[in-house]
């Protein structure tokens, strides 16, 4: 264990304002210490929330706020466990299943001062970025703080909205926002690293157009779905900045068009290609309701970037073109907009269940015809401040 923790939680039971001989004879007796060890195991199985609260008792448990040790325990925890989100411009609520009846609960309105449509990344290490053409904050809805980021290279309003994924590098330890846009100058890409005060432009470019459809990030990477025709995925190396191409997998690449639709999730910590259609070895008449089935692709990092269809599921529910897909842990839910209807798919029964939306639905009515649903893990991570400036010209120099 970090001697860091166990400085920082070997007495976190004892009065801070008792001396120190006091706190000695507390640990002798037995009868109030509790050893670090247990400790930890206690502080990382917290929600959030509670924890966030329990960081206000005293100045040590108040010091593990900025611990990584103890930030990773807590969040390799909240991972097993991550909540289920809805973004609606600037309001975040929460999606709760109680023995099938839904409950939506709004949870905070993000203070960002803006009335255009914004735009959501990825979720990362329990951090998101809500952005539009020209401002972004990064968010943890858990601690609800929310920082600026730089203000980003204009994007023309004949273009597509810029898209941003959040990652985080392993060998450095900085969080990253890579932003996406096209110009007048064509396909472009900058880099923020979360905590500075300058987007730096990636001077090799971006090889293809990218969906609009959320990034997504695992193991050092962020992915993007390419635009259609080229059937392929972009791979962004957050620590060495660079793209590279990851192809669609084979049983996929003829079956992408008509009646379907491509998202990316995260399954079990690694990258997750999702495909909903409808289903092309049953036919059925004009009058016959319509199969789908979704597809979940797993990528494999050991043997070069190659996929594994883990999941074939045949939801009992008819096909709609316009459906939000999350996958949470070992649930899989979709949700249809126009009818107010959501499903869970439980990837260990096998079973789908239609979810008993609440009585008084003017929650869900208020909300985006398609609202942005995601899963993101209860997380004390602080969100980094900007505290320091690059010069422009010195990364023109570099």
């Amino acid at each position: 264990m970090s001697t860091a923790v166990e400085d920082a939680i070997a007495n976190l039971s004892v009065d801070e304002n008792k001396s120190k001989e006091d706190a000695s004879v507390k640990k002798e007796t037995n009868t109030q210490y509790i050893p670090a060890e247990v400790m930890v195991n206690i502080l990382k199985r917290l929600p959030g929330k509670s924890l966030v609260r329990f960081m206000t008792v005293c100045k040590s448990w108040h010091s593990l706020r900025l611990n990584y040790f103890f930030l990773n325990l807590h969040l390799d925890h909240s991972i097993k466990n991550p909540n289920i989100l809805i973004f609606d411009r600037n309001i975040v609520y929460l999606v709760s299943n109680y023995d099938n009846q839904l409950v939506i609960e709004k949870q905070f309105s993000a203070e960002v001062q803006r009335q255009e449509a914004s735009y959501t990344s990825n979720t990362c290490r329990g951090l998101m970025i809500l952005y539009g053409p020209k401002w972004g904050y990064v968010l943890n809805p858990c601690t609800r703080k929310v920082e600026d980021l730089p203000k980003a290279t204009p994007v023309g309003r004949d273009h597509n909205h810029p898209s941003i994924g959040l990652g985080f590098s392993t060998e450095t330890l900085e969080l990253k926002a890579v932003r996406i846009y096209e110009g007048g100058k064509g396909r472009s890409c900058e880099v923020c690293t979360l905590g500075e005060g300058t987007w730096r432009p990636i001077e090799k470019g971006v090889p293809f157009s990218v969906a609009e459809c959320l990034p997504a990030y695992a193991n050092g990477g962020l992915y993007w779905i390419v635009k259609e025709k080229h059937n392929c995925i972009l791979r962004f190396d957050v620590t060495k900045e660079e793209f590279t191409v990851v192809s669609f997998p084979l049983s996929l690449t003829k079956s992408v068009g008509g009646k379907s639709q491509l998202s990316l999730s995260v399954l079990r910590g690694r990258i997750c290609l999702v495909h909903w259609s409808l289903s092309s070895q049953i036919e059925f008449g004009d009058n016959d309701p319509c199969n789908p089935v979704i597809y979940l692709y797993v990528l494999d990092y050991s043997n070069g970037f190659t996929w594994k269809c883990e999941y074939e599921i045949w939801p009992d529910m008819p096909y709609s073109e316009s459906i939000s897909i999350v996958i949470s842990n070992d649930k899989v839910l979709l949700f249809r907009p126009n009818w107010e209807i959501w499903y869970s798919y439980d990837l260990q029964e096998g079973i789908t269940c239609q979810l008993s939306t609440p009585q008084d639905c003017s929650v869900l009515r208020s909300i985006d015809s398609t609202p942005l649903l995601v899963s993101c893990e209860e997380s004390i991570v602080p969100v980094p401040k900007v505290t320091r400036r690059i010069s422009r010209n010195k990364l023109l120099k570099e």
